[in-house]
């Protein structure tokens, strides 16, 4: 049976609304000089991405020395600028090492947060804005770079590291930690 309260002014008022914000959400970016792209998260380290956000856009996890993509989307200018920018959160899981039977029931409590972090998004020219690709290294060090090579590719902003294939293999086959030591801050005295 159809609710009467539907038909009310309120509920008129109210499917009118929702209507309205469906539509906003489905316009065309182009005029506001926006796009959708796929948002890429490369991780360069030991601990697995658990979840990643760019300017609040949700992304994909990434494994140890792995990548994770084609998660749709984050809303990017169609053209660089000057002093373009994105906040950048993660959360990583720094026992990605250890085998599925040795991990405790409370596994999550373990994981880090990360950030925010504000980077720079690195400069790309026209045609060349593809996907919208996050690298995450070890000691929150990030860059973003949107480019429609391949990471494998020599023509890719972020060179590859030779040996990934191999580090990853250690941590997620062969069950071996790796500890990566970060240089210390340096404080104001």
């Amino acid at each position: 049976m159809i609710n009467p309260r539907l038909y009310t002014s309120t509920g008129r008022a109210a499917l009118n609304a929702i209507g309205l914000l469906m539509l906003m959400a489905c316009r065309d970016h182009k005029l506001d000089g926006m796009s959708g792209a796929d948002l890429n998260v490369y991780n360069h380290g030991p601990d697995a991405i658990v979840v990643v956000q760019v300017d609040g856009y949700g992304g994909p996890r990434a494994n140890s020395y792995g990548g994770g993509g084609g998660y749709c989307c984050v809303m990017v200018p169609d053209v660089w600028k000057p002093g373009l920018s994105a906040q950048v959160t993660w959360t990583s899981d720094p026992n990605s090492w250890m085998k599925l039977s040795d991990m405790p029931d409370n596994y999550a409590k373990y994981y880090q947060r990360h950030g925010p972090i504000t980077v720079p998004v690195e400069r790309w020219e026209k045609g060349q804005g593809c996907g919208f690709d996050v690298h995450i290294f070890p000691c929150d060090k990030v860059r973003i770079v949107r480019s429609c090579r391949a990471p494998e590719t020599g023509e890719y902003p972020v060179p590859p590291d030779p040996d990934y294939i191999q580090k990853g293999q250690k941590i997620l086959i062969d069950h071996i930690k790796e500890n990566i030591v970060c240089p210390m801050p340096q404080t104001a005295r």
